[in-house]
Order: structure tokens, then sequence, then C-alpha cells
């Protein structure tokens, strides 16, 4: 494993200004001259092939209006669905994925010990495993982050996955509560740690959590 460990014991400083990007969930590569998103410039003319389609009226509506909210262009937000589509709800993985409103996941978490949760985890990890397959034909490394770019983007949740020359950082603002961080944490620390034996360091709060993990 290349790139430099991260002891588990040592502090890290949670603490973000009000002008910390939260809405970005591409995985990012930083070189140090500048920032670079992998996903940027999605809506160059040279991206891809021109095609023409009918919709109705009202479904084009209901697109600009996001896409001005969300301050894209138009034909950003037409990939964006379809991205999401053929990444996600096109396949198999609503067979083990299910839609629960955010208040009864936060109230069922709240009502489980941590040892409860670390065995939820290791379900959940399983999913994650089953999904990866379907998805990519193997579980690796690459593939989870892949997975997690996905959820994130799908799910539309407040985080940063960022990636530097010597590791990952991953942070995840989901307000509900210190159980459900608590609860991420165990995911990440099977997957990176005890699966694919990275150098891992978490801090959390009760609304988000911070991910490092050696390259």
């Amino acid at each position: 494993m290349s790139g430099y460990p991260i002891d588990d014991d040592d502090e890290l400083d949670i603490r973000y200004d009000s002008n910390y990007d939260f809405t970005s969930t591409s995985i990012k590569n930083y070189s140090m001259d500048k920032p670079k998103n992998n996903f940027e410039d999605v809506d160059s003319e040279n991206f891809g092939k021109s095609i023409t389609i009918t919709m109705p009226t009202e479904n084009i509506d209901k697109l600009q209006y996001e896409s001005v909210t969300k301050q894209m262009s138009f034909n950003t937000k037409i990939i964006q669905v379809i991205k999401n589509y053929l990444d996600w709800y096109s396949n198999t993985l609503l067979a083990i994925m299910s839609c629960i409103p955010k208040s009864i996941v936060t109230k069922a978490i709240g009502q489980l010990t941590e040892q409860h949760l670390s065995e939820f985890a290791q379900s959940a990890v399983n999913d994650l495993q089953e999904m990866s397959l379907m998805l990519h034909g193997e579980f690796s490394f690459s593939s989870f982050l892949d997975i997690l770019n996905t959820w994130l983007r799908i799910t539309q949740t407040s985080s940063r996955v960022d990636e530097t020359r010597h590791e990952y950082k991953i942070v995840i603002r989901h307000d509900m509560g210190y159980k459900y961080s608590f609860l991420l944490k165990e995911v990440f620390r099977l997957v990176m740690k005890e699966r694919f034996h990275k150098s891992f360091h978490h801090n959390m709060t009760e609304n988000l959590i911070l991910i490092r993990s050696a390259k």
C-alpha cells in the first residue's frame, strides 16, 4: 500500500467554516497546483453526442426549474438524470434497497446499542459487496468508492469525497444523530480497515462524520 499511515490516536480538527462546500459528491483529484474535479465541465460542447428528444412540457418545466435552483445548465441536469438512472435505478439494486423516511431511520437507530449497530454495519457491508458485484463484477476499494459517490449523489446527501496524493477524505453531514454517525463509522472501518487493510481514522459529531484513509 502506498502513501503514509494515519495514526488512529491522532486528533483531527473537524471544524469547518461557513464557506465549506458540502454539496459536492464527486471524488476530486487535487494536484499540487490547482484542484480539479473529475466531473467538472460535463456541459462542454465537446462532451458526448448531440441527440434530439421529445418530452412533455410539464417535465421540461420541472427540469428547467430544478436546473436553475441548483445553479446548473439544463443540459447538465439532463445528463445528471440519465447518469443517475444508468448508475443506480436501472440496475437490480432496487431488489435489495427500499425507501424509508429519514425520521423513522433516525428513531429506529437511536434505540440500538453500539454492539447492535456494529452487527448491523457488518450486514450493510455484505449488502455493499453484493451491490458492487452486481455493478462492477468485483468488490474492490475503488468500486466501494464509486458506489459511495453514487449513493451520495442519488440521496443528495451533503458531503465531500476528496482525493489527494496520499489519502482520501470523506465528509458526510447527515443530521441524523450520534448513533447514525457511529453506524457509518463502523461501515467505513469494516470496509477500509478490516477488508482492504487501509490506514483509517475518523472523527464524528451528532450530525457529521469525517473519514480519512491512506491510499
